[in-house]
């Protein structure tokens, strides 16, 4: 970060980076997107915004495995290469400090049937309020200050935007200042239905397909209710500071393919250590549990099935 950047960020909570993504890669994410609207069987004219991936707090179902929240990083190709995009790591660290993780993914698709409703929320130093869900009763995960020379943040957003987003359209906004906020959000400024009931104290953020928006969650934040015409497909990747978490579900760096000896280190489980020699003997161990739980409870279906057969072989005769 420049210093321009870091007094912006400082003074308003976020950043747009302009083209953090290229044109091959917007194409790949929206290609492998599509692919996975067309299994879900998805329909455009849903009046509620379709989400992808999760904030891992549940997992898929009660029968699924440990660390098995839905996530982008499944769909491989630039879900993957987001972990740690090169135009967007210097940032997270100055941000962040070294060590950081990456919390949870998921990706939202609004269009103008969406219904969707502006809920701003966060506020720094607990300033959300007793009913923010970022607020003061959110644990620590969000907060922001700036001390000595360097940046402390809990929860940092990043978010891809693949498509182009005019004031007018909607999106992203929040509240320029309000990660340092020390009065509660009044609460007659927090929910909005429509574009026209919008507090003026709101900054609609404009993109480009391609950019970026690194923000904190400490900031009051939300997502105007979409007037665009167009449909508006945002990747959310979230992260902290290695000893901070959101999610309760954790990531399983076996479970993505092949990675990188950083985007492993990024996946990391959070600890006071971070991706550390002391934490990352204890998860070797527990990824290795993991996969062993996994090739015997295949194994003890392939049982169950052979069994089934045989029985329905004998009935038969």
């Amino acid at each position: 970060m420049n210093d321009q950047e870091k007094y912006l960020f400082d003074l308003r909570g976020y950043l747009v980076v302009k083209n953090a993504l290229t044109a091959d890669q917007i194409e790949d994410l929206s290609a492998r997107l599509e692919v996975q609207r067309k299994n879900r069987e998805s329909k455009r004219e849903n009046k509620k915004p379709e989400i992808f991936g999760s904030d891992r707090t549940v997992i898929r179902d009660e029968s699924a495995p440990a660390w098995t929240a839905p996530s982008l990083l499944e769909w491989g190709g630039t879900y993957i290469d987001l972990i740690d995009l090169p135009n967007i790591a210097p940032y997270l660290e100055t941000l962040l400090g070294v060590g950081y993780r990456l919390d949870h993914d998921y990706l939202k698709i609004e269009n103008e049937m969406s219904g969707h409703t502006l809920y701003l929320h966060g506020g720094g130093q607990g300033a959300g309020g007793p009913r923010d869900i970022v607020g003061s009763t959110d644990g620590g995960q969000c907060f922001y200050r700036y001390n000595n020379g360097k940046f402390y943040n809990g929860l940092v957003a990043v978010a891809f935007e693949l498509n182009d987003v005019s004031p007018e359209s909607g999106g992203f906004a929040c509240v320029p200042g309000s990660h340092k906020m020390n009065f509660p959000f009044p609460e007659e400024w927090r929910i909005s239905k429509s574009q026209a009931t919008v507090h003026e104290c709101v900054d609609r953020v404009t993109v480009n397909a391609g950019d970026a928006i690194i923000f904190t969650e400490a900031c009051s934040h939300g997502t105007v209710p979409w007037d665009g015409g167009a449909e508006r497909r945002t990747i959310f990747y979230k992260y902290c500071p290695h000893a901070v978490t959101w999610g309760a579900c954790f990531y399983n760096a076996d479970n993505y393919g092949d990675l990188t000896e950083n985007q492993r280190a990024i996946l990391t489980p959070p600890s006071a250590f971070g991706p550390h020699e002391h934490t990352a003997g204890i998860w070797k161990r527990a990824q290795a549990e993991q996969a062993e739980l996994h090739r015997l409870r295949k194994e003890v279906a392939e049982l169950r099935t052979e069994q089934s057969d045989r029985l329905g072989t004998s009935a038969d005769s």
